[in-house]
């Protein structure tokens, strides 16, 4: 397992110098890295030594490398702190910790050493680069190196045996002429887990190299040593025993005063108050004082040295199913997921299937991965551009393209993506053919247009819709028009519950997409069947852009063999395909559009606009929300009673209501708290529940949701259970079914038990990949640091009255909240086709004439004095105090800007009142333009 904390210079320089040089019974740590070298730091890591460098200072003359660490004010006043370093934590599998625990084998560390050292040559060579702005670009070359502080350490806090190491990494990295700049750190933080992956593949093979074991499967790159029980494995993590033990008192106290099982939120909270009342320091105890206590605590549970040996060496006398890892087999994993990688995702990949052999020592293993993913690359298609430019040594790519920048896609990849663009190309080349009978009324011109041409005779209709602009209002006029026609029509959508919402509010028959794909590659599939539509078939996709490169590859592929339309609706700023996407995008891009923009979801009419501008990527539109009191700041605890609170309001009135988050943790967390305040009101029956996903319970009154699709269970009302319905449980009978009602239809059906186990959670929350086409009266985004752009516009248009973002805050600071929802908005991260890849690699900065940088490393041109470095760090603090003042001058004109949206606020009222009158211009000046 490999974690990462990012250093503050003024809060951890002290803690990592005196916490981790002065571990009792520890080896000291000591210098890696060539930068180190560069720095006469070798052998042992001192404490002053240490603390001077993540100060920013040479640690042998104290001077300053490079600019001064100093915090940052935001326009608002927010402090940023300077990053020092970075502590990069790898942590051997708990079965090596108690394996070295029980027999002192000095073997089992080194192996862990040879394993971090192979990981951190990795991390110098690819990750550490900087950056240099350089004619209106930047350049991302390479430095001389990494310095490294690495300390192993062999203890939990619990007094358990666990092998670690911390590798403490500067941030101040050297150019090659000598520039002390600051450390690019994102290949650390964006590749975490190939870093960790890595280690625990090289650790493998040492230990197989060594002592011939054998393996548990691997898990997320992970994997126990084959022969070592569980039991140990629970009995040398105490840390978790300790808050079991303590949380089991406190459950047995609920149980004792409430009469029931308590929820899954008040089980969280007792289990983090659990946590934090048995946090301890540790105690100072060095491993060969806690060697005997040990092998005691092992002896208990009956296992001493000589069963353990034989253990392991038993289960290695049962070799695991060599691995067969081709080429292919890479190339189809890290497709599935992307359109585009590099190396690093490659590797990833090895790590996660590759077992070791017993040949391979970790060093040749380290190499032979290395060497595999050149050979992976080799049948890759490189993205880059083949021009003649300034490369950085450690990946051969141009200065002027990111280190983490994906590099390669494979031809199947490529081919899919041109095939689909080449059709729609040529799908578009005839002039359209819109109906002309459309009943427009109550469209505006833009949905009418729409609506004509997905009626019409286009081979490919593309629509374009922000959130509330109307797409099913328009489609329903559509559908209205080609079944008057009698012309053959059928609905798709990514999900099973879309498929039904779409079918519902258009009377459009529809399925899922892959529904549709799967009975078109069955070989028996009916000659009769509903799926064998006829020639010239309008088949409409909802939510295109959520629809996959392969089945829109097999969905095209479909279209062109049987003559039918196709017809794409979608929004390509909201969310995409889970995996390999983003062609939506690209088609939209480049041909003919019917754009909708006129929004009419929002009871305000301010936030049509502000949302527009969320969809943008501008923090404007952050402004609007803060002026009119949406933007809430808040500790996740704060949050979760006040979403708990307002659904159960909601509820009460006889609204819809969406409570939205980004991770499935906090749907769960949301899910448990409403639950809590609903059987605290006493609307569910306390007394009669059952188990379902997770530990959950379900009791009946309580709102569950469906997680499978299963067509053999069919509601009252003939419909099949779908994936994301949501459910009121109603019975709950005494095998464990559940029978349940459609919060959206008059259907009942009952679940099987073991459904119900498998299948069903609590349904008060789902992620915004649950509620995007959805339209409530009222919605709420729990939104952290890990939320998208994407994800947060869908999260915050979902409600037509009213739509909260609760920012997860450590203060109650809008200004925190703020810089946060800032960050969501300024990375739009999704996956780029490949396509599009191709063509935003080639449109970087033409290559420099001369050289940016030089290789030989250049004396600097004189010696700094002792009386200049001290101005400077003088006028650098008097900056530090503009800067406040600057930003204290912000804040004032914030206020201002508040008044300002109020009268914007008012603008917009009167914008809506002449609304139509501009609908008709619109509709006037389209007759003209058609009439020219």
């Amino acid at each position: 397992m490999t974690t990462l904390h990012a250093s503050s210079a003024t809060a951890t320089a002290a803690y990592y110098a005196q916490y981790l040089t002065a571990a009792p019974g520890e080896v000291p740590g000591v210098w890696s890295g060539r930068q180190a070298q560069g720095l006469g730091l070798s052998g042992t890591v001192g404490v002053e030594a240490l603390e001077l460098l993540l100060s920013g200072r040479d640690p042998g003359s104290g001077m300053l490398l490079g600019r001064e660490l100093l915090d940052r004010f935001t326009a608002k006043g927010r402090v940023i702190r300077a990053v020092s370093g970075f502590d990069a934590t790898f942590s051997a599998p708990k079965s090596l910790s108690v394996w070295w625990a029980l027999t002192g084998d000095h073997r089992l560390l080194e192996a862990h050493d040879v394993a971090v050292t192979a990981v951190l040559a990795h991390l110098e060579r690819f990750g550490s680069t900087t950056r240099i702005r350089s004619d209106g670009g930047r350049l991302h070359p390479d430095t001389q190196g990494l310095t490294m502080a690495v300390f192993r350490q062999t203890t939990s806090r619990a007094d358990d045996p666990q092998v670690h190491t911390h590798a403490v990494i500067s941030a101040k990295v050297q150019t090659a002429e000598g520039r002390w700049l600051a450390l690019d750190a994102r290949y650390l933080k964006r590749h975490q887990r190939t870093l960790g992956g890595l280690y625990q593949s090289v650790l493998r093979a040492e230990l197989t190299h060594r002592f011939g074991v054998e393996w548990r499967p691997i898990v997320n790159g992970q994997a126990e040593v084959a022969g070592v029980a569980d039991e140990l494995l629970t009995v040398f993590s105490k840390r978790s025993a300790d808050i079991d033990a303590a949380l089991a008192a406190k459950l047995d106290d609920f149980r004792h005063r409430h009469g029931r099982e308590p929820s899954r939120w008040e089980r969280a909270a007792m289990s983090r108050e659990a946590a934090f009342d048995t946090r301890s320091r540790k105690s100072g105890h060095g491993a060969a004082d806690l060697a005997t206590r040990w092998q005691r605590e092992a002896a208990e549970v009956g296992w001493t040295v000589d069963r353990f040996d034989n253990a392991i060496q038993n289960a290695a006398r049962t070799p695991a199913p060599a691995t067969v890892m081709t080429v292919n087999g890479v190339v189809e994993t890290v497709s599935a997921q992307r359109s585009s990688w590099g190396r690093a995702d490659v590797i990833q990949a090895i790590c996660d299937v590759q077992r070791p052999v017993v040949e391979l020592s970790g060093c040749r293993w380290a190499d032979a991965v290395e060497r595999s993913a050149d050979r992976v690359i080799a049948h890759l298609v490189d993205l880059d551009p083949a021009v003649d430019t300034v490369r950085r040594v450690s990946d051969g790519r141009s200065v002027w393209i990111e280190p983490t920048a994906p590099r390669f896609t494979s031809e199947m990849v490529l081919a899919q993506e041109e095939q689909i663009l080449v059709w729609a190309i040529e799908a578009q080349m005839d002039p359209p053919v819109p109906s002309t009978t459309v009943d427009q009324t109550g469209l505006d011109a833009l949905q009418g247009d729409a609506a004509a041409a997905v009626a019409g005779n286009d081979r490919l209709v593309l629509v374009v819709g922000p959130a509330g602009a109307g797409k099913t209002r328009m489609l329903s006029a559509a559908v209205d028009d080609l079944h008057r026609h009698r012309r053959a029509s059928f609905g798709l959508a990514p999900t099973a519950q879309a498929a039904r919402t779409l079918e519902r509010d258009t009377g459009l028959a529809s399925d899922t997409v892959a529904k549709l794909v799967y009975e078109w590659n069955r070989p028996d599939r009916a000659a009769g069947d509903r799926w064998r539509l006829p020639v010239a078939t309008t088949v409409v996709v909802d939510e295109a852009g959520m629809i996959g490169t392969p089945a829109l590859h097999r969905l095209v592929a479909l279209a062109h063999e049987q003559a039918w339309r196709l017809v794409l609706v979608g929004d390509h700023r909201q969310l995409q395909a889970v995996g390999r996407g983003g062609l939506f995008h690209e088609l939209v891009a480049s041909g003919r559009v019917e754009a909708l923009e006129q929004i009419h979801r929002f009871s305000a009419p301010w936030e049509a606009a502000a949302s527009l501008l969320l969809r943008a990527g501008d923090s404007r539109g952050l402004d609007v929300y803060e002026t009119h009191g949406r933007i809430i700041p808040g500790s996740l605890a704060d949050h979760l009673t006040r979403i708990a609170d307002a659904w159960i309001e909601r509820h009460d009135a006889g609204e819809s209501t969406a409570m939205v988050a980004s991770s499935n943790d906090h749907v769960d967390a949301i899910n448990a708290a409403v639950q809590t305040a609903r059987l605290a009101a006493g609307h569910l029956d306390p007394h009669r529940s059952v188990v379902v996903v997770g530990d959950e319970r379900a009791y009946v009154g309580d709102v569950i949701a469906t997680r499978r699709n299963d067509r053999r269970l069919i509601t009252t009302g003939g419909e099949p259970v779908r994936n994301r319905e949501t459910w009121t449980v109603t019975t709950i009978h005494d095998d464990g079914a559940v029978t349940v009602t459609q919060e959206h239809g008059p259907g009942t059906v009952t679940l099987p038990v073991d459904y119900v186990r498998d299948h069903v959670r609590l349904g008060y929350a789902a992620t915004e990949h649950g509620y995007q086409s959805a339209t409530v009266t009222a919605a709420t985004e729990l939104a952290s640091a890990a939320t998208t752009r994407r994800g947060l516009y869908v999260g915050i248009t979902r409600g037509r009255d009213e739509n909260l973002i609760c920012v997860i805050t450590e203060t109650n600071d809008v200004a925190e909240a703020r810089d946060i929802l800032d960050g969501i908005l300024a990375v739009d991260r999704v996956d780029v086709p490949a396509v599009t890849q191709r063509r935003t690699l080639a449109a970087q900065p033409p290559p420099s004439p001369t050289p940016p940088s030089s290789t030989a490393r250049q004396p600097p041109r004189c010696q700094i004095p002792e009386w200049f470095t001290g101005l400077l760090a003088d006028a650098r603090h008097a900056l530090a105090d503009s800067e406040h003042t600057a930003a204290s001058h912000a804040a004032e004109r914030a206020q201002r800007a508040a008044a300002v949206g109020a009268a914007e606020h008012d603008l917009a009222v009167i914008d809506r009142a002449t609304a139509p009158h501009r609908e008709m211009l619109a509709v006037d000046e389209k007759r003209a333009d058609r009439a020219r």
